[in-house]
């Protein structure tokens, strides 16, 4: 078969790339072609394709530039003529047979499922995010949590400034959403699949095309762990590590609130973002010497360092889907100290594979930290049931025959 896969980015950009990886191999290792539908970028990965792709959009440069080219841009994002165009052309050229969508608001927009559609091509959409019914795609509003768009009610994102605290951009967030419920491009989807049961439940309370969910969790080619394993440098330092976009939604913050009365525990900080001065000015001036910041790191880097740590930090302020990171640390046999939020909890099994705290609660993550670092035995016990629970919940044998039920032909 040949199956189009569409993402914003064809190249290492996060969490969805993570996915998008590791389930284009799977389709190869099944005898598939993969046809990839992306955005340009100097950091993409080489593809025969790329003649296809549409031209980069980068919304650090929209304010430098004049207003008639800033709208341009803004209805691009919201409607792209070329993505319609280009894959027009480019399924004149090759016979599709499935189309996986994954990360495409913003950029590519949900304008190509019409395309898809009049090709009469099966579509099944990997959620990432809640974009959908949250302009903000989060559900965070200036560090809370907010769920005041229910019912389609987008105009709560203009009225509170949700998007990144600017009344243009929330402006800008809400119309898209508008626009795309007022289309209805998403009745072409077949089924959008939801990687946690959280995010599942949370887009059925939300309405959104209840007949066509599907929950089926990702699938991790563990190759890469092992690989860590055994490149791995032995060390007597002990420390705990944090690994992350330095966000306020992903509760950087907090951890070093909660570092403050565990001074004998050392804390290793990979990441960068745009909170990361501010953390370091905390640090510094709470005189936290027992945190480090290492930055941003490559992921065997990133994998050697956490397979030195006791264990692994995720104190996320925001509706988690699935974060990779944690199923990284769990493969390589660490217990997980979660908050407990988003789809965290269904990894992190508490007393179990780690512990659970309240997202926000710094003095409660503090009890946590202080008694799990002081008992290594629970520490190894957790470690075991970590990675022998990681590897039912998330492999890529499951995914695939769940994908299968989902495009039979498969």
């Amino acid at each position: 078969m040949n199956i189009l896969v569409v993402n914003w980015s064809w190249y290492p950009s996060g969490g969805d790339w993570t996915y998008v990886e590791n389930v284009v191999n799977i389709y190869q290792q099944k005898g598939h072609q993969v046809i990839p539908f992306s955005m340009k970028d100097d950091r993409n990965f080489p593809s025969s394709y790329s003649d296809y792709f549409i031209e980069n959009i980068d919304y650090k440069k929209v304010n430098k530039r004049s207003l008639s080219a800033g709208v341009k841009v803004v209805m691009k994002s919201i409607y792209s003529f070329e993505a319609q165009e280009n894959l027009e052309r480019l399924l004149n050229d090759v016979k599709i047979d499935f189309a996986h969508i994954n990360v495409i608001h913003h950029y590519i927009t949900p304008t190509i499922l019409k395309i898809l559609k009049k090709k009469n091509i099966p579509i099944i959409w990997t959620l990432h995010e809640y974009t959908p019914i949250c302009p903000d795609s989060i559900f965070v509003s200036h560090g809370q949590i907010c769920e005041r768009c229910f019912g389609g009610k987008f105009y709560n994102c203009i009225t509170h400034s949700c998007k990144k605290g600017s009344y243009l951009a929330s402006t800008v967030a809400a119309l898209e959403n508008y626009v795309h419920k007022y289309l209805n491009y998403y009745a072409y989807v077949d089924y959008f699949v939801c990687p946690s049961v959280f995010q599942y439940e949370k887009y059925k309370q939300f309405n959104f095309f209840n007949e066509k969910l599907v929950q089926v969790y990702h699938g991790y080619d563990y190759a890469v762990v092992e690989k860590a394993k055994l490149t791995s440098v032995k060390s007597d330092e002990k420390y705990i590590v944090f690994v992350g976009r330095l966000e306020k939604i992903k509760g950087a913050h907090t951890l070093l609130k909660a570092m403050q009365v565990c001074p004998e525990i050392l804390l290793k900080i990979i990441g960068d973002g745009t909170q990361e001065e501010d953390l370091k000015t905390f640090k510094n001036a709470h005189q936290l010497n027992n945190v480090t910041f290492l930055g941003k790191k490559s992921k065997q880097e990133t994998l050697e360092i956490i397979n030195g740590a006791e264990f692994l930090i995720c104190p996320s302020e925001c509706y988690e889907v699935l974060g990779f990171t944690v199923v990284e640390a769990m493969a390589l046999g660490k217990p997980v100290i979660g908050a407990a939020i988003g789809g965290i909890p269904e990894m992190v099994i508490d007393n179990y594979t780690g512990l659970l705290f309240e997202p926000g609660n710094a003095e409660q993550l503090a009890e946590k930290v202080k008694w799990l670092y002081e008992n290594p035995d629970f520490v190894t016990k957790m470690g075991k049931n970590a990675n022998a629970h990681i590897n039912i919940l998330i492999n890529n044998e499951t995914h695939f025959e769940k994908l299968q039920k989902l495009i039979p032909s498969l």
